[in-house]
């Protein structure tokens, strides 16, 4: 399973996986999508965006809080990313489809990505990573 939620006393908390770095980083942006946009399904908007940091975890963060500013700015509900990693960080394509609130509002506010916690592992079935999601 590329993610699932743990408990936790007032957040959102994911176990996130995947085979390799950029399956693990979309599946983290998958676990978003999920709690934010839950109904999302048409990809009829295309959102391009780079990030440029070295570390993975800051990275992650980065990549997740730019996945709020642009489904907020552009009043987007978003369900797919796509991801390749730079010599310097990463660029990301979201998909998704104008925010309709009678589409749209049965998902969940997320306010902000948190670094507590989060650690990205290698395991021997590819990589893991928590992350908490401020709602």
């Amino acid at each position: 399973m590329p993610f699932s939620e743990r408990e936790h006393t007032a957040d959102v908390l994911m176990h996130v996986c995947g085979a390799t770095r950029t399956e693990l980083f979309e599946e983290a942006a998958h676990a978003l999508f999920s709690v934010m946009f839950p109904s999302c399904v048409k990809e009829e908007v295309t959102i391009h965006f780079t990030l440029h940091e070295e570390d993975g975890e800051r990275l992650l963060h980065e990549f997740l809080s730019e996945i709020l500013f642009y489904a907020e700015v552009e009043c987007v509900a978003l369900c797919r990313a796509e991801v390749t990693f730079t010599s310097s960080g990463l660029s990301a394509e979201l998909f998704g489809e104008p925010f309709r609130r009678e589409a749209h509002a049965g998902g969940t506010e997320v306010k902000g990505i948190s670094l507590s916690g989060m650690e990205i592992m290698r395991t021997d079935e590819g990589w893991s990573t928590l992350v908490l999601f401020d709602v």
